[in-house]
């Protein structure tokens, strides 16, 4: 058995979902669990529809369901299924117009309320998506809420695994018995009480691998716009290629350092339970993609990948001696992230003082830093941070290649900032944000 995960662009538009149909059939016999993210802009129109339904009129909530409303119809009548589930997109748009109506009436929209009005995303394109596969195939669209069993987190709900896993194999699982395909959707869960939740960044992806691990899927495939993990941005290097198999942390330090095709903390059920996650390109099929597995590619050596954020802040402290450095050091941290709104990117020690790497502009830091300024030395600067990433960086084979990073760098700005250490499969530097498409450009040759 294979899951499908399909992200937004992938069911945007009728031509799209016929590329998933196409998919589905090149899989033969083969039983397919369809995890399908909402049509491309959907989950933000309706969470934007969700705040604004406190304040806006009665006749501009309704229009904007109806263009929601009226999206899905015009793609079902180009499929040429509106006759079959046409009725099914009206029943679901009436219980989106009551529950804005609700928040209307109650002036406020709490997070449960933005969670149920979310959720129509999800339930809509799956409706669209399975009238459209049960053409050609013994197929059956089942709501996910009945067995992704979550906590009362609205908006970053947290899964029970237990009971999850439990509900999938008593509920799920048996309707394989007469189906070939079952369409359900991902992002949405339900709480104890039933009510709607979701699952936050990356919650389709995560839904995939979590129904996966429950069901013990052969493999997961993540269908979307790009045929896998590239080497590089290719919008800044078009020689950028992709990478045929890669580990987990190869992937996690990717996403950590900007990469945005797999948020990899969401796979975490399906490699944990050793089943491989593929990344391919809905439009693309025949193109391999990256394969994701726990090892990755044991024989690989070096980098294999270069990626950079254009401005971090990078914070340099020092303690002044007779000072009481270290508590308010901790104060200064604590201050910078509530300001900015996360916690460093990077820790490291440079000679004998700290930097702390955050992915915020300066701006943001200055009222907090004048005020400690008398107790610690501290420098504010922005940089270009730059990546390499590979199998294992700290190994005797990749010395070479992690020298060439340090020697490529310095040939093209002459006082980075090196940061070594972090993570086995990466070297990072800071560098002169005019500097950094350069060495970009100048490191992607030297990929493995």
């Amino acid at each position: 058995m294979i899951v499908m995960k399909f992200g937004g662009t992938s069911v945007q538009d009728a031509s799209a979902m016929l590329h998933v149909a196409a998919i589905a059939e090149q899989y033969g016999d083969e039983q397919i669990l369809v995890v399908s993210s909402a049509c491309s802009g959907m989950t933000s129109e309706l969470l934007k529809l969700a705040t604004d339904s406190v304040h806006i009129s009665d006749e501009e909530r309704i229009q904007r369901i109806a263009v929601m409303e009226n999206r899905h119809i015009s793609i079902v009548s180009s499929l040429g299924i509106e006759e079959q589930v046409g009725h099914r997109i009206h029943e679901l748009c009436n219980g989106l117009r009551n529950t804005c109506e609700g928040v209307a009436l109650l002036g406020e929209c709490t997070p449960r309320s933005s969670d149920a009005i979310a959720s129509f995303g999800e339930l809509l394109s799956t409706v669209v998506l399975q009238g459209l596969l049960q053409q050609h195939n013994a197929s059956t669209w089942y709501d996910a809420r009945e067995v992704v069993k979550t906590d009362s987190g609205y908006q970053v709900a947290q899964v029970d695994f237990s009971l999850t896993q439990s509900m999938a194999s008593k509920k799920l699982k048996p309707l394989f018995d007469s189906h070939r395909i079952i369409v359900t959707q991902g992002f949405i869960g339900s709480d104890s009480d039933g009510n709607t939740t979701t699952l936050g960044r990356g919650g389709s992806d995560f839904s995939a691998a979590l129904l996966g691990a429950a069901l013990h899927a052969d493999e997961i495939i993540i269908w979307t716009d790009v045929s896998g993990i590239a080497s590089a941005d290719p919008r800044m290097i078009p020689e950028a290629h992709f990478i045929e198999t890669m580990s987990f942390d190869e992937a996690r330090m990717l996403s950590f350092f900007g990469a945005k095709v797999l948020h990899p903390e969401t796979i975490i059920p399906a490699l944990s339970n050793n089943i491989p996650v593929h990344v391919r390109n809905t439009f693309k099929s025949a193109d391999k993609g990256t394969t994701i597995t726990q090892l990755g590619d044991k024989d690989a050596i070096g980098f294999r990948s270069v990626i950079g954020k254009q401005i971090v802040t990078c914070v340099n402290i020092s303690g002044i001696p007779g000072t009481d450095y270290y508590n308010k050091k901790f104060e200064l941290l604590d201050q910078i992230s509530r300001l900015s709104g996360q916690q460093p990117l990077i820790h490291a020690r440079v000679g004998e003082s700290e930097t702390y790497v955050y992915d915020a502009p300066m701006h943001h830091l200055s009222q907090c830093i004048d005020k400690e300024q008398n107790l610690m030395n501290i420098t504010v600067e922005e940089y270009s941070l730059i990546s390499a990433i590979g199998p294992n960086l700290r190994s005797e084979h990749s010395k070479k290649a992690v020298g060439k990073f340090y020697e490529t760098v310095l040939s093209v700005d002459p006082q980075p900032v090196f940061i070594s250490g972090i993570q086995p499969q990466t070297v990072s530097a800071l560098v002169a944000p005019d500097c950094a498409i350069d060495i970009l450009k100048a490191l992607h040759p030297h990929c493995s």
